[in-house]
């Protein structure tokens, strides 16, 4: 039997070897083990001071910028995707709004991209929430709900999870784009690009 009719594609990218939350790390002292962004009594200013996790979501690293520029698509491992122009501009034409979009300060030539319509997914695993921020220490395994909804594919635009995967420090939303989307991005020879595809069950 062939495979079913992708319903929408998640939108992936390498890695850029960076961190938007800078290269400044600490161990907080024991019993904990993880590891957080800052020094020793100053963890960074984006994340809980308890549990490390990310905690003002529109953050943007004022100097930073992309290390793998001949991509058009980047993700730094703490959970930020990168776009540059073509990209960007391609993703206008089918369904992005600028909104979705945020500018790095020090990099001109590159966008995060941060979709403003939110899709329904759960997490097959969540453990350990923090009685400071609330965000949970492990969320993984995604399980994109809104597709049980879907009376048909998703056509065009682009969109973001409910929630955020991975584990503190390094959890980012999912990105999905709709079917048309997918086939344009393809279309246009884009370099780093991944797509994979979703299915409903």
């Amino acid at each position: 039997m062939p495979p079913r009719q992708p319903w929408a594609f998640e939108l992936l990218a390498h890695h850029d070897g960076s961190y938007m939350l800078g290269d400044a790390t600490f161990k907080p002292p024991p019993p904990l083990t993880d590891w957080r962004f800052g020094s020793p009594g100053h963890p960074h200013p984006a994340t809980c001071a308890t549990c490390g996790a990310k905690v003002d979501k529109t953050f943007v690293a004022a100097h930073f910028r992309v290390n793998k520029r001949r991509r058009d698509i980047t993700a730094t491992y703490d959970g930020y995707t990168l776009v540059s122009a073509r990209l960007r501009d391609t993703l206008l034409r089918h369904g992005a709004t600028p909104e979705d979009f945020r500018a790095l300060p020090a990099d001109p030539a590159y966008w995060w991209l941060s979709p403003q319509q939110v899709l329904d997914f759960s997490a097959a695993k969540r453990n350990n929430p923090c009685r400071a921020c609330g965000e949970y220490f492990d969320e993984v395994v995604p399980e994109p709900r809104f597709l049980e909804r879907l009376a048909g594919p998703l056509s065009m635009g682009v969109y973001r999870s409910s929630l955020e995967f991975g584990s503190v420090p390094l959890k980012g939303t999912a990105l999905v784009i709709g079917v048309d989307t997918a086939q344009a991005l393809r279309d246009a020879s884009l370099t780093g690009l991944i797509l994979d595809p979703l299915r409903c069950p």
